[in-house]
């Protein structure tokens, strides 16, 4: 079970990975970005294909190919292969002698495809090393690079660049291109290719970010100057647990919501086989991961956002009876109902989460009266930092361990002028 619809994967998550320029490889990244490994050596194995990425400084110079150059390649291949053809040999060059628009419509297409597989030869290919990468991957760099070779394409760019494709070269060309297709070798290439520049395009966001990897430990839960990376000027913090239940108070406005979309965008990256926005990450491996954070009413079920709370609950609880790992952040949980209502249900809730060892809760509250359940030794607390200073607020953001009964709501009421404003003085 994996709830992450909070994190904002397109809106958030993807921009950080997506340095691609065509939809194809979008897909294919989508697809990387949305496939949970199912274990620790599946997520080891995408982790080593990264790594080996990483190791190609080539990759990551200012220069890539345009959007055109693609589509105008892409449509050629897909438009040959509509028309198809039966030709081959001395048929098909005097197919092209006598019909100069067919000729022509093919060398125009042969030069674009032979420019557009020489620029990503020489962007990609031309100095990789294979024996880095993971043997399931080395094979998709072999079939593209065999593709690439197989075709002569610096020989027939050279010839196309500077005297141009002669008859014989065209019909040649043309006649492979063709058996490639009917043989279905052209449909590897582009899966192949579009696979590549996926992994790429998410080890070109590590490169540019500085993530780092995390690694796994049943034993640990310790991630070290974590950030969102998106925002312009972050806060890092850190966090090490002592027991698998966290509640994280603070007023409202100390940015609660941000830091928790922070752990949980770290602990989901880290189980895609990512690497994550923090110095040092070392994790368990989690079989379920929610983060519930700022939920709405669920209209299309007909629940409130109180209903909703409970069943995401719920869901994780019986998880949870079932032994399996349970990775999940309530952000201020039970807001949806009254307070007496809430307390009640959060000490129960609380206390009960604790007796699901080898799991991890991330709760942040604003209900002041669960310090007394806090106080348990199987509960970690700690409070974002938050200071008055002349009356005012000043927000640190950090986070520090004990707990935080600091109110703010009156004093910002009472500094926006509000009760002057109310009391009709």
């Amino acid at each position: 079970m994996i709830n992450v619809y909070d994190l904002h994967f397109k809106k958030e998550i993807l921009p950080l990975f997506d340095y691609l320029y065509n939809e194809y490889s979008r897909d294919a990244l989508v697809q990387v970005l949305t496939e949970m490994p199912e274990s620790v050596e599946d997520i080891y194995l995408r982790q080593d294909i990264l790594k080996a990425l990483l190791q190609h400084e080539h990759l990551y110079v200012p220069i890539s190919y345009s959007k055109v150059e693609f589509n105008q390649v892409y449509s050629y291949i897909e438009e040959k292969r509509v028309r198809g053809t039966d030709l081959t040999g001395v048929s098909l060059r005097a197919h092209f002698l006598f019909s100069p628009s067919a000729r022509n419509r093919e060398k125009g297409g042969l030069y674009q495809l032979f420019y557009f597989f020489y620029k990503i030869n020489q962007l990609y290919f031309f100095r990789l090393k294979v024996d880095v990468f993971p043997p399931p991957f080395q094979e998709r760099i072999r079939n593209i690079q065999r593709m690439l070779s197989e075709l002569q394409v610096e020989k027939y760019y050279a010839i196309a660049r500077d005297r141009g494709l002669t008859l014989p070269d065209t019909a040649h060309l043309a006649e492979v291109l063709q058996d490639k297709m009917n043989e279905g070798e052209m449909d590897r290439f582009w899966k192949d290719f579009f696979a590549f520049e996926a992994w790429y395009s998410i080890s070109k966001g590590i490169h540019v970010r500085h993530f780092n990897f995390p690694s796994f430990d049943d034993e640990a839960f310790i991630i070290s100057e974590f950030y969102h990376p998106l925002l312009k000027y972050p806060v890092r913090n850190s966090l090490e647990t002592c027991s698998n239940v966290m509640l994280i108070t603070g007023p409202n406005m100390s940015g609660k919501s941000t830091l928790l979309k922070a752990i949980g965008l770290c602990v989901y990256l880290a189980h895609l086989g990512l690497a994550v926005p923090a110095e040092n990450c070392v994790l368990p491996f989690f079989d379920v991961i929610s983060v519930a954070i700022n939920l709405n009413d669920d209209m299309k079920h007909g629940y409130s956002h109180f209903m909703t709370e409970i069943q995401i609950l719920k869901k994780i609880v019986l998880q949870a009876r079932e032994r399996r790992r349970c990775f999940a952040i309530f952000d201020e949980l039970f807001r949806g109902t009254n307070i007496d209502d809430a307390l009640a249900i959060s000490k129960m809730t609380i206390k009960g989460l604790t007796a699901y060892q080898g799991s991890f809760f991330l709760i942040s509250t604003h209900l002041h009266k669960l310090e007394e359940v806090a106080r348990m030794d199987a509960i970690q607390t700690c409070y974002i930092e938050c200071n008055l200073e002349e009356g005012r607020p000043v927000f640190t953001y950090k986070l520090k361990p004990g707990w935080s009964d600091l109110k703010l709501g009156q004093v910002i009421f009472r500094q926006e002028g509000l009760d002057e404003l109310l009391s009709g003085e």
